[in-house]
C-alpha cells in the first residue's frame, strides 16, 4: 500500500511487533496470571494499535476481499476451538476485527459504486446486525472483544481524511470503550501518542504471513501451559 510518509517515525511492522507483544503480556495475564493488573494494563495498547492498522489496511489494500477473509479466515477457527473446548459463544479479537472491515468495505461501495441507495442500504443493515449482536447481545453469550464499540472504532478511524481526523477518530472510540467497559480500559488511550508517531510506512519486513498465524497459536500455547499449571 502507498500511502504519504514522514521522515521520522514508527512504521507499521514496528507498530504491529509493539501490538503482538503487548496482546501476549495482556493473554498472559488474563489467561495465567489474572491477579497481576500490570500485565492487563500493558495490554491495553494491542486493540488501538491493531484498530489504527486495520483502518489503513482498508484504506490501502488492493485485494479487498482477500483481506477480509484473512482476517475472518483467523478469527473463526479461534471460535470453533473456544466453542468446542468451553462451549463459549465468546468471539475473539479477530471477529472484531473482520466486522469492522466487513462495515468499511461496505460503507466505500456506498459512497462510490452506483447503486449507492442499495450498498448504503445493505450497510445499514449490517450496521444494525452488529449493534443487535454485540451491543444489545440477543443472542445470550454471543459477543465478541470489545464489542460493537470495537467494531465501529476502525470505521471511525477510517473516515478521517488525514492523520489529525484519523487519530481524533481512534480517541472518540476509545474514549466510549473506555467509558463503557471502565476499569484498566482508560490505559488504552496511552497508545494514541505512539500512533501519533506512526510514519505511514509499511516497513521494510511485512511479515504478513507471521502476524496472522501468531494469534491462534500464541493462544494455544497459552491455554496449554495453563491446562498443565
Amino acid at each position: 500500500m502507498k500511502t504519504v510518509s514522514t521522515r521520522v517515525g514508527l512504521d507499521a511492522t514496528v507498530l504491529k511487533l509493539i501490538g503482538v507483544v503487548t496482546m501476549t503480556i495482556d493473554h498472559i495475564g488474563y489467561i495465567l496470571f489474572p491477579k497481576l493488573a500490570l500485565l492487563r494494563i500493558i495490554g491495553r495498547l494491542a486493540y488501538p494499535i491493531f484498530a489504527y492498522l486495520i483502518a489503513e489496511g482498508c484504506t490501502y489494500s488492493r485485494h479487498k476481499t482477500k483481506y477480509f477473509l484473512s482476517v475472518l479466515g483467523t478469527g473463526l477457527p479461534c471460535s470453533v476451538a473456544s466453542y468446542w473446548a468451553e462451549r463459549s459463544l465468546y468471539q475473539s479479537i479477530m471477529i472484531t476485527f473482520a466486522c469492522s472491515i466487513g462495515l468499511i468495505f461496505l460503507l466505500e461501495r456506498a459512497r462510490t459504486q452506483r447503486k449507492r441507495a442499495f450498498w448504503s442500504g445493505v450497510f445499514a443493515l449490517a450496521l444494525t446486525a452488529c449493534f443487535l449482536l454485540f451491543q444489545l447481545r440477543l443472542i445470550p453469550g454471543f459477543m465478541t472483544d470489545y464489542g460493537f464499540l470495537g467494531i465501529i472504532t476502525p470505521l471511525l478511524v477510517w473516515l478521517g481524511k488525514g492523520k489529525r481526523e484519523k487519530i481524533l477518530g481512534l480517541t472518540v472510540g476509545l474514549c466510549l470503550i473506555v467509558l463503557e467497559m471502565g476499569g484498566v480500559q482508560g490505559f488504552s488511550l496511552v497508545a494514541v501518542p505512539l500512533l501519533v508517531l506512526y510514519s505511514g510506512k509499511r516497513g521494510k519486513y511485512r511479515w504478513k504471513a507471521f502476524f496472522y498465524l501468531y494469534y491462534p497459536i500464541h493462544l494455544a500455547v497459552i491455554y496449554g501451559i495453563a491446562r498443565l499449571m
